[in-house]
């Protein structure tokens, strides 16, 4: 964009230039898309030369290839070739999030217009590339892909999806094929160097095994109950103090409201008395409201929330199997998990196994115990009690220093940790079999 200023002073805005260090770059991305490479080759190029991104980020392939029907992305942006184009898209704000999302104008409104002097592609070029693209297309279907519904398109079909993180980067484990999960910056951006693959089904089978087995352990559970409880009468002594305290001056200002009443109805007018009334009424109004709400409790835990937890998770992962229960036990097994982070194994041995992190969410896991199957009344109230307690929701309980047998899995991992919040903090450590 051009700034610049008219006889008046004022900005001309909507005036643009070309920027030639740019436009080397986008040169350069066509010329390879030309020569036949990939949109994930061309970011792990770019960024391994370390030629920053747009707004300064690593390059995605996605910031490549664009979309399609939108006309979006690098290698689809008709400005290089000279053309402007208007109105392609609308925006509406969503009532549920208040999010404002883009939704696509029918291509007969959109609106072009000639720009030569920003053409920084050849139309050969272009035309090679969009030749390239369309048939990339074709080859891999995707022309000929439904639209799935859209609670489809947007519903879990993993226990893991979305839960995967790196633990080398941070970034987010994506499906590779059909059963493997790996690095998402590593394989598309080359900016992390956690390239180990990990197959899906394997994962899963371990997590959902320390989920029900490691996780809540009998002792444990015994100790974090003990600080729970602790906890909650803490906030009940302090909850009791208050409320006394609100009751006091709910008096108080009772009686000051009849004071002014009274004065008023006798004839009694000065500056500043409706003002004096409405700031007591409001006081009175927030105080009723104070009382009111103190009066709910949240319900005390039983050591024995181990075992129940344990039966619960386990008629959960059975019924993962079924079809009349397999998407409402997917859910609930997947507010459990918190994260799972995958670390690169330590050395350069390629048989090494990388190290998993689970974190679970102590909230859903005390109320899966308490009531199966309800997120209100008991289970709900504690869920939340538990994280307004401890001001976290990543809490697991699990035993320290417990083994567990993975030579089923091959060894799939070397390392597991179990980690507890900063309130309750267990560091917990089991090793595969050798």
């Amino acid at each position: 964009m051009v700034r610049r200023t008219d006889r008046k002073g004022e900005t001309i805005r909507g005036e643009r230039a070309i920027n030639e260090a740019e436009a080397a770059v986008i040169r350069r991305i066509f010329t390879m898309a030309a020569e036949g490479a990939s949109p994930i080759a061309i970011a792990k190029t770019l960024n391994g030369a370390k030629i920053p991104g747009p707004n300064g980020r690593a390059w995605q392939d996605t910031t490549i290839r664009g979309h399609a029907e939108r006309g979006t992305g690098i290698l689809r942006n008709e400005l290089y070739t000279g053309v402007q184009v208007w109105n392609r898209m609308h925006y509406i704000k969503d009532p549920a999030t208040g999010k404002r999302v883009s939704r696509m104008n029918p291509t007969t409104e959109w609106v072009r217009e000639e720009v030569p002097h920003l053409r920084i592609i050849d139309q050969d070029l272009w035309d090679c590339v969009q030749e390239r693209l369309a048939a990339v297309r074709i080859a891999s279907g995707a022309d000929k892909i439904d639209r799935a519904v859209f609670h489809e398109r947007r519903r879990a079909k993993h226990v893991l999806t979305g839960k995967v993180f790196c633990g080398g980067c941070g970034g987010s484990f994506g499906a590779v094929g059909q059963d493997y999960l790996s690095c998402t910056a590593a394989r598309k951006q080359g900016t992390c160097d956690n390239r180990r693959g990990i197959r899906r089904s394997e994962l899963e089978i371990l997590i959902l095994d320390a989920l029900r087995h490691q996780l809540m352990q009998p002792e444990h559970v015994a100790e974090f109950v003990t600080e729970y409880t602790a906890e909650y009468n803490r906030l009940n002594s302090e909850r009791s103090a208050a409320l006394a305290s609100h009751k006091r001056e709910l008096e108080s200002v009772t009686r000051k409201l009849d004071g002014l009443i009274d004065a008023i109805a006798e004839g009694m007018r000065a500056p500043g008395l409706q003002q004096k009334l409405d700031t007591l009424e409001a006081r009175k109004v927030e105080l009723t409201r104070l009382i009111e709400t103190a009066g709910i409790s949240l319900p005390l835990l039983h050591p024995n929330l181990a075992e129940t937890y344990r039966e619960r998770v386990t008629d959960l992962h059975a019924a993962l199997t079924r079809e009349d229960g397999g998407t409402a036990a997917l859910e609930a097994v997947r507010a459990l998990i918190e994260r799972v982070d995958v670390s690169p194994p330590d050395g350069d041995d390629p048989r090494s196994l990388p190290k998993i992190v689970l974190t679970g969410a102590i909230a859903a896991m005390v109320g899966l115990a308490l009531e199966p199957g309800s997120r209100t009344s008991k289970a709900a109230l504690c869920g939340a009690g538990v994280s307004g307690l401890f001001a976290s929701s990543v809490m697991v309980v699990a035993g320290n220093r417990s083994h567990h047998d993975l030579r089923g899995l091959q060894g799939l991992a070397r390392e597991i940790k179990l980690v507890a919040g900063e309130e309750f903090q267990q560091d917990l450590l089991f090793r595969a079999a050798a």
